[in-house]
């Protein structure tokens, strides 16, 4: 295995050190699995979506994927990019069950799923003309997807010539790196060298964080969930990603998946998994639920939301005040 990139030998000590924590406790139980890995999926497509400026709330997301309650005056392609991301990840998981390499079709078809339907969005010709462009699902980009940065200047990627080209020489390399670099190492540059490629219209950056995590969780880790409120870290470490300098995202991706061992570690204990403010974000998905209600006629909660309103909003608050008055 090569050496670890600069300043990212701490983070990789502390991801093997947590990893080994977790394996001590392994196997563990299938709730215990399920709990986990249901909480990091939620994380995970909402985040990921919302570094792309998806406007769901984490309640939203989860009372959409986990009972399909919509919220109202929300983008119907909001619900769209949440439930095409789900559905990717599941295709992830998938991949590694299968245990067979991962190829430019399965990155493709990874877009598809990803992005649901055709749609348009701006773009910028190579002489900087703002004009609109169809994306299409599972295909490389036949024009041009610079971006204008927030200093106004040009990000260029690789040329559509040149993506074939680019996306050829990735493979080799990441089949060639397999065993040869640290899973966080590998994860982060391919991530990283597919969003500097930039291969499809849209959508780059969720397909990158996907395949970021499947080398993780086919090499045994957990998800890393990048977070939408370090979104100007990570664009920053991208960035200095692409001067040569890949340790800063190798220690943010090592960070998320350190996050995402603890998780799994506190549910095979059988403690709560749940962060500081999901309790507001369960009591804004049961709004969620009456007010859906309202507009169909009733405001009576099915069993399976009162269930889960006991469980996880009454049972809490009542652990809580036990704590306290002791």
């Amino acid at each position: 295995m090569t050496t670890s990139p600069e300043g990212a030998a701490e983070i990789i000590t502390r991801v093997d050190q947590l990893r080994a924590e977790l394996d001590a406790l392994r196997p563990l139980s299938p709730e215990a699995e399920a709990r986990a890995l249901q909480k990091l999926r939620l994380d995970w497509n909402y985040h990921s979506n919302a570094i792309e400026g998806n406007s769901l709330t984490y309640g939203e997301t989860m009372a959409f994927l986990m009972h399909g309650v919509t919220a109202k005056g929300k983008p119907f392609k909001d619900y769209l990019d949440i439930r095409g991301h789900n559905a990717a990840i599941k295709f992830i998981l998938e991949i590694i069950r299968g245990e067979t390499p991962l190829t430019e079709k399965d990155i493709r078809d990874l877009h598809a799923l990803v992005l649901v339907e055709p749609y348009e969005i701006d773009a910028i010709t190579p002489d900087g003309t703002s004009v609109r462009r169809m994306v299409h699902l599972g295909a490389y980009k036949t024009s041009p997807n610079h971006v204008r940065t927030a200093t106004g200047e040009v990000h260029y990627f690789a040329s559509p010539e040149q993506t074939p080209i680019e996306m050829g020489e990735l493979m080799r390399w990441f089949a060639a790196s397999e065993g040869a670099e640290h899973p966080l190492v590998r994860a982060s540059v391919l991530h990283h060298r597919l969003v500097a490629i930039h291969p499809f219209d849209d959508g780059n950056g969720r397909v990158a964080r996907l395949l970021m995590n499947l080398v993780l969780m086919r090499a045994g880790f957990p998800p890393a969930v990048l977070r939408n409120e370090r979104r100007a870290e990570y664009y920053a470490a991208l960035a200095r990603a692409d001067a040569g300098e890949i340790g800063p995202l190798v220690e943010l991706v090592g960070e998320a998946v350190a996050r995402s061992i603890d998780v799994y570690v506190r549910a095979a204990r059988g403690e709560s998994i749940d962060e500081p403010d999901d309790l507001d974000k369960e009591i804004a998905l049961l709004r969620q639920e009456i007010e859906s209600r309202r507009g169909s006629g009733g405001v009576h909660l099915s069993e399976e939301s009162r269930d889960f309103f006991v469980e996880r909003v009454v049972s809490p608050i009542v652990a809580q005040m036990d704590a306290k008055l002791a």
